[in-house]
């Protein structure tokens, strides 16, 4: 019988039941529905295997039940512990089968987990971090995994407000940070791949979440910015991945686009109000201006015309690490980039260098006709770059235009004494 305060926090489907958990009243408790129905809680005496299933979580600390997803077994998860309900001795869970057995003891946060594949992705319930949940044949169970020691400083000291994933085209996990940045996370567990960037905006990112839109999971955003000295929350989304022509692309952010006949004056840019801009104007980059009275004023007529404010995408690698004979894989040596190698696709306005104050912009265009935007470049492309000894031996790669850049490998020429 139901008890005041019994409003589930955790609601899932499993093998043709609904599953309920985490009320306030009986934290640890698990209720499913009558096999093959979305509410009927009712019973039989004697009972039958179809009956609807209650049934409290004996735990070593009686802790809410947070989350209920459904893998190839059913997991949920508390503040202190990651769960599995299997059977005793049917492989179908009834009242009677019911078996609940402890897998871990790191616990989650409130935050809702995703699904990538047959992986189980969770925000820690302290620490910041986060933990992928997946079956393993040589332990016989389910392991948790911490996947952000490799870069422990976007999540150290911070906490995970919201997430959400994109299939595709590229499998991404989105992450919104307590310091309004958003880490975005490209995941292939089945590959071991997990890389892990951060997107900065002029403002705070509060929410975040994917909707499936013909071939493309697009992000949506809740994002909090001063616009003109107000501050206002935007719901923006993220433009598709996927172009045919430059003129088509959009890097930048709480932007607009004017699509029609050839115009020098774009108006009804009142949510850019008092800001400065970037602007492309028919694949062609257009000089920063600031919008007055909502509208700009472009050098030439332009029928496809995009407008919003500006970001600067940045790369930094690795410290140089290289096998020498005293056994110090380059540690303690100066170094010295002669060039960088990158084989790009379909990229333009690429900066690089040995620093970021200390930069070379790759020649955009090639055999264009004066008066038309320069082609992406899709090849191999060297810069020699200003030589400065360091102990690090590092590249950094800038793109400050909204242009497309994407790199799919880098080759460094290194002096080393």
């Amino acid at each position: 019988v139901g008890q005041s305060g019994d409003y589930p926090g955790a609601v899932s489907y499993f093998e043709g039941r609904r599953w309920f958990g985490g009320t306030y009243s009986r934290p640890n408790w698990l209720w499913a529905t009558k096999s093959g129905t979305d509410s009927d809680m009712s019973y039989c005496l004697p009972s039958q295997d179809s009956d609807r299933i209650a049934a409290a979580v004996v735990a070593r600390s009686a802790d809410r039940i947070l989350h209920i997803v459904p893998l190839a077994r059913l997991v949920f998860l508390t503040a202190s512990a990651e769960w599995l309900a299997t059977t005793k001795n049917s492989d179908v869970i009834t009242q009677s089968s019911l078996s609940v057995a402890t897998q871990a003891y790191f616990g989650s946060s409130p935050v809702q987990p995703i699904i990538v594949g047959s992986t189980l992705l969770y925000a820690a319930s302290r620490g910041g971090h986060l933990r992928e949940c997946g079956y393993s044949y040589e332990a016989g169970g389910y392991i948790t995994n911490d996947i952000c020691l490799r870069a422990p400083h976007l999540f150290d000291n911070l906490s995970i407000l919201d997430m959400s994933y994109g299939k595709a085209p590229f499998p991404q996990v989105w992450a919104v940070s307590s310091n309004g940045k958003l880490i975005a996370l490209t995941y292939v567990p089945e590959q071991q791949v997990g890389a892990f960037s951060t997107i900065e905006t002029q403002g705070d990112f509060l929410s975040c979440c994917v909707v499936a839109e013909g071939d493309e999971d697009i992000l949506y955003a809740v994002v909090r910015r001063t616009i003109n000295g107000v501050e206002t929350a935007f719901v923006e989304r993220m433009h598709e991945r996927q172009f045919k022509s430059l003129e088509q692309c959009v890097y930048l952010d709480c932007s607009g686009t004017y699509e029609g006949e050839p115009k020098t004056e774009i108006t009804g840019l009142t949510w850019l109000e008092g800001m400065e801009v970037s602007i492309l104007a028919d694949g062609s980059v257009e000089p920063p201006q600031k919008v007055v009275q909502g509208k700009i004023t472009l050098d030439e007529p332009a029928s496809v015309v995009h407008v919003g404010l500006p970001y600067t995408c940045e790369a930094e690698t690795l410290p140089v690490a290289v096998a020498l004979n005293d056994g110090s894989y380059g540690s303690g040596h100066e170094k010295n980039v002669i060039s960088m190698t990158l084989r790009v696709i379909n990229s333009s306005g690429i900066k690089a260098g040995p620093t970021f104050l200390d930069m070379k912009e790759y020649p955009a265009r090639g055999n264009e006709r004066a008066g038309i935007p320069p082609e992406p470049i899709s090849d191999e492309i060297e810069i020699r770059v200003s030589g400065q000894w360091r102990t690090t031996g590092q590249c950094c790669i800038r793109q400050e235009n909204p242009l497309p850049m994407k790199i799919i490998s880098m080759t460094t020429k290194v002096e080393i004494v």
